[in-house]
């Protein structure tokens, strides 16, 4: 591995997370990549006597072995390392590096052990670190955060939960700890073990803003200590994961607020934005038009972009030129449509380096997803909504009918119009924003609109008394930001019509003697021909 996937850990959080180990002081001790010792220091300063340290890079390892002169250093790969024993203790900063950026070798071992080509090498160093742990031995890692929801990590989730349990979780978010590298981080404790996860809790803290390592040291000990919140970091005990299949969050809800729903795929059609590979070529200017034949013009189609996506509202949009696929040959393109082929030739050297289906030419667009029926209701309302946001409010965007979703926004477009507006207040909702984060929407700093989330999000089964009241609230605020005024207080009651709603328990229930089950729900909240 060498040092491409090298970063220091500083000194304070090494300490830190020697600190949350409770092996001990006479077990046998493992940081899984030493670097220059740094793990290894702590431990020894923390009275551990049988410390091991393993690294391929032989420059780093010498400098461990000066460094930790009574520590065994063994310099060779960890994911070939099989030693008989198994360990009180594993511990460190494996490397952070996706499986396409590995040498080849190294790739072909993360590979066997991880099961797919689109893991990171991390995953690899978690599982088999668990393997090599003692019954009762602690694993403690500091890891990017996206083990915790990649569709590609399930295996990593998996192995946790059947070989042992995670007693403490400390979400770092985006603080900058590595000189060069800005991940969204978590350390953990992992206990190797046969438990009832059912029954098990896990200590949970999470940053509130930045701070340096010095101060996430102090910090957590202090919030683990005291069992509290600080003005730095929230404290809670949270339920033990049980899924593997689902994304984990740092952010949960209340078991209290479980209400009956129905899923947002049932109500709408959740899609992907359309993808051009190279908008460059593709996007058109207002002069630009001006010089295009009427038969051009039918090439020319209105996006919604993120950048258009406002809160309720889409405002603006962009031009592109959108070449069908059945247009298979360069001369038909050009003779027919010669102002467009002039404008997008002098990119063609680069379009061809996209990467294109098979049966896709240089001018095509790369990914035409859901193009068929975003034609087929182009002239209907919808809701857009950008698949990466920083805000610190959702962006459920309102558009009339006649534009497509650009590549970095999804669209949802509801079976039943009388749906529109209620979803579109429901989903602009804090309420829903934190229940969406809790359902492993979080990247850092970031929320991320994924297709696979949003159609499994829970839409509360409202009566339609507060259903109407969701939506007639919606629209008086598309109005008044539509004319450019505040709409603050009208956000504001729409969100006491959602909580008022869930607390007071305010659901369809049809007759009032009968409980409904989930399924007659769905019947009543779904089309009658799905």
């Amino acid at each position: 591995m060498s040092k491409i996937a090298f970063v220091e850990t500083p000194k304070p959080i090494a300490e830190l997370m020697v600190e949350l180990a409770s092996a001990p002081k006479d077990g046998l001790v493992l940081d899984s990549g030493c670097g220059r010792g740094v793990f290894l220091k702590a431990l020894v300063e923390k009275g551990y006597k049988n410390c091991i340290g393993i690294e391929l890079d032989e420059e780093l390892s010498e400098q461990s072995r000066k460094a930790c002169p009574t520590c065994k250093i063994i310099t060779g790969d960890y994911l070939d390392y099989n030693p008989r024993i198994r360990f009180d203790l594993i511990i460190g900063n494996p490397p952070y590096a996706h499986f396409n950026q590995l040498p080849e070798e190294i790739a072909a071992k993360v590979d066997r052990i991880i099961k797919t080509k689109k893991g990171d090498i991390y995953y690899a160093f978690i599982m088999k670190s668990i393997d090599l742990l003692k019954p009762g031995g602690e694993l403690i890692y500091i890891v990017p955060y996206h083990f915790f929801y990649n569709t590609y990590a399930r295996i990593v989730r998996e192995k946790i939960l059947k070989n042992g349990k995670l007693e403490i979780v400390i979400d770092l978010d985006e603080v900058r700890l590595f000189k060069g590298e800005s991940p969204e981080t978590v350390i953990f404790r992992f206990r190797k073990g046969m438990h009832d996860l059912s029954k098990e809790k896990i200590e949970l803290v999470v940053i509130r803003g930045n701070a340096t390592a010095h101060e996430i040291k102090k910090g957590v000990l202090e919030v683990l200590k005291e069992k509290t919140p600080t003005e730095l970091f929230d404290y809670t005990v949270i339920e033990h994961y049980m899924s593997a299949d689902e994304a984990w969050s740092t952010l949960p809800l209340s078991k209290n607020m479980e209400f009956p729903s129905v899923p947002l795929n049932k109500l709408a059609k959740v899609g992907v934005g359309i993808v051009s590979g190279f908008d460059r070529a593709f996007l058109v200017n207002e002069d630009e038009l001006s010089e295009f034949t009427e038969e051009e013009l039918k090439l020319i189609k209105k996006f919604i972009k993120s950048k258009n996506c406002r809160r309720f509202i889409t405002e603006g949009f962009e031009y592109y030129i959108l070449i069908p696929d059945e247009i298979r040959e360069e001369k038909v393109l050009a003779k027919k449509y010669p102002n467009i082929y002039k404008k997008i030739v002098k990119f063609k050297e680069a379009m061809e380096r996209r990467y294109l289906p098979k049966n896709k030419k240089w001018f095509n667009w790369q990914a035409l997803r859901n193009y068929g029926f975003l034609m087929e209701n182009l002239d209907r309302k919808r809701i857009y909504v950008p698949t990466l946001d920083r805000k610190p409010y959702n962006r459920f965007s309102l558009a009339e009918g006649g534009y497509l979703p650009s590549g970095d926004v999804l669209f949802i477009q509801p079976h039943d119009e009388d749906d529109l507006y209620f979803l579109l207040g429901y989903l602009n909702s804090n309420f829903f924003r934190r229940y969406y984060l809790a359902r492993g929407g979080r990247r850092g700093g970031r929320v991320s609109f994924t297709q696979r989330l949003l159609e499994k999000v829970e839409i509360p089964a409202f009566n339609e008394k507060t259903k109407e009241k969701i939506s007639a609230k919606a629209k008086e605020i598309v109005e008044l930001l539509k004319k450019g005024k505040d709409a603050s207080e009208l956000e504001d009651e729409l969100e006491r019509i959602v909580l008022d709603g869930l607390m007071m328990k305010r659901f369809h229930r049809g007759n009032k003697r009968k409980e409904h089950t989930l399924d007659e729900y769905l019947k009543r909240f779904s089309r009658k021909d799905m």
